[in-house]
């Protein structure tokens, strides 16, 4: 049976209807009513009850009650439409659901206030029935909503995977891939990042502890590498870290003869193997070490909350420091990672890496690979005292036959004193020396560089420090704040429209309140009784008499200054005041205390 063009309905009836507005349960429909005085019938039939008049609905469910009348909506008795539903004949409304849910797993509140402010003048859903649109597409759509919200989860949990990441690999050191991720076990030096390089076809991998991804650590670890197992790799894969695609690594690679593949920027599909190598040894090993905070945030807190249990402060203490971790890493890809039989490959890495078949590029001699990896510096032109770099002059004999040529520049990060030249086809020249360089590690001058920084910041925070103590932050905080109290005692409101409440409380008459004295009124009194008029002494008995004059002036009618009645309200809660009148009262010869007093005297006598 329709709930729509009647004249009445229950308080179920216009729950399951969701009408704008109005709540979605008998129980808060019939408080509503009660509450603002609908008019009601008894309802005849099964289980009776009251049957509330529509017209007496407010406006807007008046409105939405109507509106769905004369478009003659069928209303299915869990108040949802029959057939076309509300969202098929709102499909704006339904496009912005979409489309705000999409960005982040919004609150139907929030999105129900955020229709409200763009289609103002349109008919919005309920919000029970907006929580179920949410779910609905939430369960329709999982997938899609995963690649807007979390493209990670989208690509591991929904993206189709068929065939293998390496199947076009056939060979030892066809490719390698190269990545860095930061270290789920924090050491004392603090937070590492960990490099790790595979190679795809064996499995065969490195690990190298770095403080961060640089274009040193990068060079480092493929000149360690490269050196370990002797081999060059044919493509090396990377994503577009700024310590891979720098100029140093894009022009390094080239001399050595390795193809660079940058992967397109947030694919890291592109290169799964190392990636499912970080997660391996996190699973296998990070978890199991002291230090280890988790490899999410929910997990992290997971172990804060652990620690703060044990310790009482939420906080991982890391035990191990960065060369015992680097020690462990070694200990397990060497030890147990490449002994193991793989699961993709079917076989232990070690033993794929020696198979025989396709015979790899040999690694060049120890310096050679370094001339190569070594870092880019630019271009120059060689003068008649050799090139230029940071002020200094390098020179080597073999750069005299290029005075007035462009050359390429390269270095080595261990000696400042060494610059490596090339020519513009990458042919190595000479390497020009700086004699008050030589020998001066890169490390060896940074450590130079931070005394002097100290130095110099010791100086300017002792500046600093002087002109505190004139202008503090205290200060500041104080200004700001007596700005913003008077800024908002600048703000007005208008009043709000309001009817008088009758309850027993507020219906019983009290005493008149506003004869009593302001604040300023007590405050300007507490004056007069502290500071009394330039030469005048007021003594005890003056100030009782003043108070007594004020207080029956009061009594009697007449008009009292408010100082002077706060002055002498205050006064006259005194134990002074209290005690001359007691005193007074004791010894009257008129008053019935007073007629008695004789006796009491001699009585104790």
């Amino acid at each position: 049976m329709s709930l729509l063009g009647g004249t009445h309905l229950s308080a179920h009836e216009i729950a399951m209807l969701e009408l704008e507005g109005l709540p979605a349960t008998p129980q808060g429909v019939r408080i509503r009513a009660e509450r603002e005085g609908w008019r009601w019938i008894e309802r005849s039939g099964r289980g009776g009850g009251r049957a509330y008049a529509v017209a007496d609905l407010p406006e807007t469910a008046r409105r939405d009650y109507n509106d769905r009348w004369a478009n003659a909506t069928p209303v299915a008795r869990r108040g949802r439409p029959k057939g076309s539903d509300y969202w098929s004949a709102n499909p704006d409304v339904a496009d912005a659901v979409e489309a705000l849910i999409a960005e982040r797993p919004l609150s139907a509140a929030v999105i129900l206030k955020a229709l409200k402010c763009r289609f103002a003048s349109a008919r919005l859903p309920s919000r029970r029935s907006l929580s179920r649109y949410i779910a609905r597409l939430e369960a329709e759509k999982p997938a899609v909503l995963a690649s807007f919200r979390d493209p990670d989860e989208y690509r591991s949990k929904y993206r189709v995977a068929i065939g293998r990441a390496d199947a076009s690999v056939t060979r030892a050191h066809q490719v390698w891939e190269i990545d860095t991720t930061k270290a789920d076990v924090l050491v004392r030096e603090g937070r590492r990042s960990i490099l790790g390089i595979i190679d795809v076809y064996s499995r065969r991998a490195r690990f190298l502890v770095v403080p961060s991804e640089s274009a040193q650590s990068v060079r480092r670890m493929l000149v360690t590498t490269i050196q370990a197992w002797a081999v060059m790799p044919e493509v090396l894969k990377t994503d577009h870290g700024s310590g891979f695609i720098n100029q140093s690594i894009s022009s390094a690679l080239p001399l050595l003869g390795i193809e660079h593949q940058p992967c397109p920027p947030g694919s890291p599909e592109k290169k799964p193997h190392i990636e499912r190598l970080f997660g391996t040894f996190t699973r296998d090993r990070a978890e199991l070490l002291a230090g280890y905070i988790g490899h999410s945030v929910a997990e992290a807190q997971r172990l804060r909350a652990r620690a703060k249990s044990i310790t009482g402060r939420a906080v991982v203490v890391p035990e191990m420091s960065e060369i015992e971790l680097q020690a462990v890493l070694d200990a397990w890809v060497d030890g147990e990672y490449h002994q193991r039989v793989h699961g993709t490959i079917g076989v232990a890495p070690v033993a794929r890496f020696f198979t025989p078949g396709h015979t790899p590029a040999a690694a060049p001699d120890e310096g050679r690979l370094k001339l190569a990896l070594s870092a880019l510096i630019g271009t120059a032109i060689v003068g008649k005292r050799g090139v230029q770099w940071k002020r200094e002059r390098y020179w080597a004999s073999e750069l005299a036959a290029w005075v007035g040529r462009p050359v390429t520049l390269r270095r080595d990060e261990d000696d400042l004193g060494a610059i490596f030249v090339f020519d513009e086809d990458g042919r190595y020249i000479a390497t020009a020396v700086n004699a008050a360089r030589s020998g001066l590690s890169e490390e060896a001058f940074a450590a130079s560089a931070k005394r002097h920084q100290a130095t110099w910041m010791t100086e300017q925070r002792a500046a600093i420090r002087a002109k505190q103590r004139k202008f503090s932050i205290e200060d500041a905080r104080g200004e700001i704040l007596r700005h913003d109290a008077e800024q908002a005692g600048k703000l007005a409101y208008l009043p709000t429209r309001a009817e008088p409440r009758s309850t027993p409380l507020l219906d019983t008459p009290v005493s008149d309140t506003s004869r009593l004295p302001s604040a300023d009124a007590v405050q300007k009194a507490e004056r007069l009784l502290t500071q009394p008029k330039r030469g005048a002494v007021a003594s005890i008995e003056q100030r009782i008499a003043e108070t007594d004059r004020v207080l029956a002036d009061l009594a009697a009618g007449r008009p009292v200054d408010p100082e002077a009645l706060a002055a002498a309200r205050l006064f006259a809660s005194s134990s002074e005041y209290r005690a001359d009148k007691i005193l007074r009262g004791e010894f009257t010869a008129r008053g019935p205390r007073a007629q008695h007093l004789p006796q009491l005297k001699e009585s104790r006598l």
